[in-house]
């Protein structure tokens, strides 16, 4: 007679379930309390048990499709007083992924004949190649696959300890603790653009001409480099009141009364960013000299990642890059981007013929949730238009 599988309720929450993969195929003896498939609520991977002892007759979902609770999962095939209520309660059996299950006496499955070495393991590779996976994996090892952010087409790469070559859990941590360990300076920096990116982010660009920045330049005590004169320029248009310049701390949005304004500099294992303080009230000679001092700080391993700061400014341009999309730091509502600079063509009306131009690309990475983007590309074109006109810096 046939009995059928239904999704139980997992919690008073959850109303629904995404079947993730079938641990047994259609025709197989199953023991009572057996795993059978594997689903996904919200919060917790989880496993699916038979009601009782039969034959899987019929598999009712493809993984991937998404059953409410009290839906039909699967069909079994039992004999005797089994069926006799033509459908299953909440299996018995449910366990979290990664949790141990109280231990049971159930019924040892038949073994299938095991041929010799070499035809189990042909048998095993050729289901490998079909599915991109072994035969089975299982819920402890798909826990430790997602704790460790490994993907299951990485297991092909991983020796297996188990019976038949299967991948245990033990196997996965022996083969990440072979890598290389982070060092705290590149730990620090991952944990910060993991945070930054649970933001809403949005990028714009810009060019923006370089001739008359070149030039101005020049004249300038130290030589500011275009990183100066980006910061400045970021500076007085965010003290023009741009929303930007805000801050935001759970729902309320603070001005803050300066502009202190971060620089990324590169160092041997990751990327500081010393801030300035009140870089709207320095002009750019004094402006390049504290740069250079935090830089020279920041390289030397005598200053750390000061952190409160507007916005952070990145001359990718260093690196020979023409554009690139930089993510803001935690607690900061933007950053800065400029590329390097490159030739471009420029009609001149008057001689009617081609001039060279120089030219750099600006990029405004920013939290939408601060701003919307006519109030971002006001700001970038407000920079532009000082970096194109640095005299007036």
């Amino acid at each position: 007679m046939k009995l059928s599988v239904r999704m139980p309720q997992f919690g008073e929450s959850a109303a629904e379930a995404t079947v993730v993969a079938w641990l047994v195929t259609p025709g197989a003896q199953v023991a009572a309390e057996q795993e059978l498939v594997e689903v996904q609520t919200e919060k917790s991977l989880l496993t699916v048990a038979a009601p009782a002892a039969g034959i899987l007759s019929e598999q009712c979902a493809e993984p991937g499709r998404k059953l409410a609770v009290g839906d039909v999962l699967a069909y079994l095939e039992v004999a005797g007083e089994a069926a006799t209520n033509g459908s299953s309660p909440v299996p018995a059996d449910v366990h979290d992924i990664g949790t141990a299950p109280k231990a049971k006496h159930l019924p040892r499955p038949q073994r299938r004949p095991a041929g010799d070495a070499s035809t189990r393991e042909s048998g095993r590779a050729a289901v490998r190649a079909a599915s991109g996976e072994s035969a089975f994996i299982s819920p402890r090892v798909r826990a430790k696959l997602l704790e460790s952010g490994l993907k299951v087409s990485d297991l092909a790469t991983i020796p297996g300890s188990g019976a038949d070559g299967r991948i245990t859990a033990n196997d996965i941590d022996h083969y990440l603790s072979q890598g290389e360990a982070m060092s705290p300076v590149r730990q620090a920096v991952a944990n910060a653009m993991t945070r930054s990116w649970t933001r809403p982010l949005a990028t714009i660009a810009r060019p923006v001409r370089m001739d008359a920045l070149l030039a101005h330049r020049r004249t300038v005590e130290g030589r500011p480099s275009a990183t100066i004169y980006c910061m400045r320029a970021l500076a007085l248009a965010l003290k023009a009141g741009n929303p930007l310049a805000c801050r935001l701390f759970g729902n309320r949005l603070l001005t803050p009364s300066t502009i202190d304004l971060a620089v990324a500099v590169e160092i041997t294992d990751g990327v500081l960013t010393p801030v300035v303080r009140k870089v709207e009230e320095l002009d750019l000679a004094r402006l390049t000299t504290l740069v250079e001092e935090v830089i020279a700080k920041g390289r030397d391993g005598r200053v750390s990642d000061a952190g409160d700061a507007v916005a952070t400014i990145s001359n990718y341009g260093t690196f020979g890059l023409t554009w690139a999309t930089p993510i803001p730091l935690p607690g900061q509502g933007l950053i800065l981007g400029i590329g390097a600079v490159k030739n471009v063509p420029d009609w001149n009306p008057a001689t009617k013929s081609w001039d060279r131009a120089r030219e750099a690309e600006l990029t405004l990475t920013f939290d939408h949730r601060i701003a919307d983007g006519g109030a971002a590309g006001r700001l970038l074109n407000g920079v532009g238009e000082l970096l194109e006109h640095p005299e007036r810096m």
